[in-house]
């Protein structure tokens, strides 16, 4: 863009070196010509000043709402794993604390402990989180103690 300006630029001050005969004319119009270029290209320069501060604002607020989708992304991941998790539920023994995955389904209520060996009934009623006052204080996985 500024490349074709300089050019069109080049050929007027040609064609005015070519078509004006009277030195003291031809200087008058060569500078009131660069007054005005002057001009013109000082207000480009703002205007596109301006549109990149714009770009950047734009650009600063995508970068926003990217990181945003991101982190929303991510939690719908984990909500995902948590509810069609291949790999089936993670069961913690209130016995021994021991971690294991399990393929299990509703249908099955009671597991019995990889390390312990102890059975351990699952209750699918409920949250255990939800009954934390229950607590027998021996561990900090059941849901109370009978």
């Amino acid at each position: 863009m500024l490349e074709d300006l300089r050019n069109e630029m080049h050929s007027f001050l040609n064609d005015i070196n070519n078509n004006i005969k009277d030195k003291e004319d031809l200087i008058y119009i060569r500078e009131r010509t660069e007054k005005l270029l002057d001009v013109v290209l000082d207000n480009i320069e703002k205007i596109a000043d301006y549109k990149k501060d714009e770009l950047d604002f734009i650009i600063k607020k995508q970068e926003i709402a990217d990181a945003k989708l991101r982190e929303l992304k991510e939690r719908l991941d984990n909500v995902y794993e948590d509810i069609y998790d291949e790999e089936g539920f993670t069961v913690v023994c209130p016995y021994c604390n021991c971690e294991f995955d399990e393929d299990i389904d509703e249908t099955i209520t009671e597991i019995r402990c990889p390390e312990c060996n102890n059975l351990i009934e699952l209750d699918w009623n409920g949250n255990p989180d939800d009954d934390e006052g229950n607590s027998c204080g021996d561990c900090s996985h059941c849901g109370g103690c009978e």
